[in-house]
Formats: structure tokens, sequence, C-alpha cells
């Protein structure tokens, strides 16, 4: 396993995300591919094991159904639960996820419906939706009721965050917003991320952390992804540092063999 790289885009993701966990809120985060959600979203269940159950759904403009078949599936299989049947209507789909909430939190389903437990008796349980832009707005809308304090849908107030792409905040052929009024309201944090947002310090952490390099190399790689057209993406530099820490065998990565990766990748000096 690749080692975590604590990045300043990373800390942040992770201290908002727990600040969400913490108070049984809703946030909603996007930003473009490999600036370091999905290694947040990861680093931030590790630190809450348990606690917090990533999802994520692959078909676009998923429905409620489909969120919901998706949402037990992970509950349960954080209950290692043998059950695998996932009901088809919306109704039963709610039944089930409520009793499986229940059993995450040792309580029994009756009592829990009749309200008979106090808030503060259940543990905290937060749903990360990872590639959240798959979301239809329709679904975030239904989502929300499992983590309203009034008459919710779960027998505690459910945490939710939605980690999507650049499609996320705007999506749709009449680019109306995913994010409904009601679920804004809600939401504790609503962060638009971007490339810019990654510093050259992130840069030189994460190329630490995985290659040997002379400054001269580091220098003319900084230079590159400095450029009005440069990409920080985290996954890209992987694939490069990977070729050209490969090159060069047992010798850290040279300012020459660094000069004909750009080159060769498209980057400029």
């Amino acid at each position: 396993m690749t080692e975590y790289v604590a990045t300043s885009l990373t800390r942040r993701l992770l201290a908002r995300m727990q600040a969400t966990h913490e108070r049984r809120r809703i946030s909603v985060f996007s930003g473009p591919p490999g600036i370091g959600k999905t290694t947040a979203i990861d680093r931030f269940a590790a630190s809450n094991r348990g606690g917090v159950v990533p999802i994520k759904v692959a078909r676009r403009n998923a429905r409620e159904v489909l969120v919901l078949q998706h949402t037990l599936e992970a509950v349960r299989h954080q209950l290692t639960s043998p059950f695998e049947h996932a009901p088809s209507s919306v109704w039963e789909l709610r039944q089930d996820l409520f009793g499986a909430l229940c059993a995450w939190a040792g309580a029994e389903t009756g009592p829990a419906r009749r309200g008979e437990y106090p808030a503060d008796a259940f543990g905290r349980l937060t749903l990360v939706f990872d590639e959240a832009q798959n979301l239809s707005r329709q679904a975030i809308e239904a989502l929300r009721y499992w983590n309203d304090a009034d008459r919710c849908y779960a027998p505690f107030p459910v945490g939710l965050v939605f980690v999507g792409n650049n499609e996320f905040s705007l999506a749709g052929s009449a680019e109306e917003s995913v994010i409904s009024a009601a679920v804004a309201d809600r939401a504790l944090y609503m962060q638009a991320l971007d490339y810019d947002d990654v510093t050259d310090d992130d840069l030189r952490l994460f190329i630490d952390a995985r290659v040997e390099i002379e400054e001269s190399a580091l220098q003319l790689l900084l230079r590159a992804l400095r450029g009005p057209r440069s990409v920080r993406s985290f996954r890209r530099l992987a694939d490069l540092l990977t070729e050209l820490e490969a090159e060069a065998g047992a010798e850290p990565i040279n300012a020459n063999l660094m000069r004909a990766g750009l080159a060769y990748s498209g980057g400029r000096e």
C-alpha cells in the first residue's frame, strides 16, 4: 500500500469530514480528479473504524432505490451481516436500512421506532458517498431525511458526506445544481476544490515520499507544474515518477531523466 502523504489539501478535507462526523451533519466537497479526495476518504474511514461507511455508486444519475441498495449493502458489510437480499421498493429498503442501522447501534428496532432511545445513546455513523456526481438530485434530497434530527428516517441522525468531481456542483443538461436548497441549508461545509489548491509544498511532500530525486530534477518538475496548462494531479504525477524511477534504477532521478520524462509527457520546463 502506498504511504499516506498528509498534504495540506488532504489535511483540510480530513478535518472537515471529522467535524461533520462528530456533529452528525452533512457536508459536500467537489474537485477535479487526482487531488487526493479518495485518499482523504480512505484515511477518514481508517481513523474512525466502524463509524464511517464509504459508498460508491457507479451508475450515472442514480435514483433513490439504487442508492439505498448500495447503502444497505455497505452497512451490512460493516456489520459482516450474512444478509444479501436488497428489495427493489423504496419502502422495503427504508425498513431494511433502519433495521441495519439499529443492528449497528446495538438497538432494538421496535423501541427505536417508538423513539424510546435518547439521541446520545447512539454512536456516530457517517456515510461517505465517493463519486457523488453519479447521484441524482432526487437521491441526495431523499438521503437528507436520514440526517434530519426531526422525523429522521433513521433511528438516529446519520452523518452524510458527498464527495464528487467537477461535475458535482452543476449537473444535468439544464445545469441545475444537484444540491437542493434544503441540503445546502443543512450543510456544515460546501467546498469546491481545484488544482490550484495543490501547493508546491504538497507536491514536494508527495514526491519525496515516493522517490529518490535530485534537487535539480525536483525543481524542473515543480517549474513544469506551475505552467498555465499544468494539471496538478497526484495520480498523473505518480505515474510519471514510477516511470522515471524505473529508468533511474538504483540511482536518484536526475535532471536529464526528468527533462526527458517531461518532454515525453508533454510537460514544459
